[in-house]
């Protein structure tokens, strides 16, 4: 592996992307409902911590921590023992804030959010950072300026010297990917997870967009989840 490169562990991905992303990345990984987006990140992040000694945050907004161990346990990616991958929830993190701020009823999420990271950061330590997800950010935050905010938001983010792979829901109606529009703009890197409905059932792909700096394939390939692994599948 390349000094500098973060391996995502998907069995026959990292080949074809100079040996995985580049450490301090802010990487989109997006697609529709149903496409594994959690679960590829959450692998991604879990086997660096277990077979990379990475230290690793995993944020949902969107699910309880108790719910997200539970899924992924059944997936055969138990967090159980794994010293270095902390799991945080919504729950958690409303209290930290609530801890520290002053104001209870107004709370500035973005600005709340990235706090308790660096706070967490400082006592636990971070190489890669899982936000799951950013329309969950988004239901939170009342935007008055989207792209002056979100602009600032991502900057902040890289302030914080990890690698930082952010789960976004691709709109229906629109050719982005991220809700506003601005977010493919903002990140360095593009994880595209798509699903493809045959008789036989559904089929889901992989896709590199985006990869600054990285000399990395532009074919969009098969990927497969068995027992605990994912791999994807190249001409």
């Amino acid at each position: 592996m390349p000094e500098g490169r973060i391996p995502t562990y998907i069995e026959g991905l990292d080949p074809v992307m100079e040996g995985g992303i580049p450490e301090n990345y802010i990487v989109l990984v997006c697609g529709h409902a149903g496409t594994m987006k959690s679960s590829v990140t959450y692998s991604i992040i879990h086997n660096n911590a277990r077979k990379n000694g990475k230290k690793g945050i995993y944020l949902t907004l969107e699910q309880s921590k108790q719910s997200i161990v539970e899924h992924m346990a059944k997936l055969g990616m138990s967090p159980t023992g794994i010293e270095n991958l902390a799991i945080m929830d919504l729950a958690k993190v409303r209290k930290d804030i609530l801890q520290k701020s002053q104001d209870k009823k107004s709370i500035d999420w973005l600005n709340s959010i990235i706090g308790v990271l660096r706070n967490y950061k400082e006592r636990f330590g971070c190489d890669i950072l899982v936000l799951d997800s950013l329309a969950a950010l988004y239901a939170l935050t009342t935007f008055k300026n989207p792209r002056a905010e979100l602009f600032y938001f991502f900057e902040r983010i890289r302030d914080l010297g990890v690698t930082s792979l952010l789960i976004s829901e691709i709109p229906t109606d629109r050719n982005v990917y991220g809700l506003y529009g601005i977010e493919d703009f903002l990140s360095d890197g593009i994880l595209h997870l798509k699903v493809e409905q045959t008789d036989a059932g559904a089929n889901l792909y992989l896709g590199v967009v985006k990869m600054r700096k990285t000399k990395h394939t532009r074919n969009v390939m098969p990927l497969i989840f068995e027992e605990g692994e994912f791999e994807v599948v190249r001409d």
